[in-house]
């Protein structure tokens, strides 16, 4: 994967720059110490993965749909959420999707309305969130921010940084969000209720799956 440039924090968006003393609610030497995104390992009732979208052309496919070309099965496989799952699927080449990376607008806006509706604060939620290190200027500061849960699609609108950031969460630590630079999926710390919204909601693909972790045995 090609890395794109990196974008100043200086530009005008809803989540704004916090200060480096910023402590980011106890998460940011943990943020600091995890290259592409920080997966929490405890403190959450619950997890699980909404899988980037695939489209061919205007229809939105399952990765399972995709997989079933070859008699796979996403259950099946041992390792990580990226790419790699596609190799040898005939015509996946030919697919749109899915992105490394970063979920689309769409699914994005689907789970800040799930995750809207888990706290008393709704859309007013404050929110962190952190670029990974590994797309930051060498040598250069986490890149963080602050701001309203509701204007997390206008700040991906803005594109001020160069991903949406790996890593965001409720300053209150109900959930936390995690989409690895090296992954296609998102994966999504809270409570149970939410996971089971999550998992039931037509419109995501979400799977329960092994943690990024316990899948590499770390």
């Amino acid at each position: 994967m090609t890395l794109g440039p990196w974008t100043p924090t200086d530009a005008t968006t809803p989540w704004k720059p916090v200060a480096e003393d910023d402590s980011l609610d106890g998460l940011r030497a943990a943020l600091a110490a995890a290259d592409r995104g920080h997966e929490p390992q405890d403190g959450y009732e619950d997890s699980c993965w909404i899988l980037h979208a695939i489209h061919d052309g205007p229809v939105r496919l399952r990765w399972d749909e995709v997989l079933t070309r070859e008699g796979r099965r996403l259950a099946d496989w041992p390792g990580t959420l990226s790419y790699l799952v596609f190799e040898g699927v005939a015509g996946a080449d030919e697919l749109e999707g899915p992105d490394p990376a970063e979920l689309d607008r769409a699914t994005l806006a689907r789970l800040v309305e799930h995750l809207a509706r888990t706290g008393p604060q709704g859309p007013d939620t404050p929110c962190g969130a952190a670029q990974a290190p590994a797309a930051t200027p060498l040598g250069g500061a986490t890149v963080a921010r602050r701001g309203r849960l509701g204007d997390a699609l206008a700040h991906h609108d803005t594109g001020a940084d160069f991903r949406f950031p790996a890593t965001w969460w409720a300053s209150d630590g109900g959930w936390l969000v995690l989409t690895d630079l090296d992954l296609s999926a998102t994966e999504v710390f809270g409570t149970r209720a939410l996971i089971t919204a999550l998992l039931a909601d037509p419109e995501l693909d979400a799977v329960r799956r092994p943690t990024i972790a316990e899948t590499l045995g770390d």
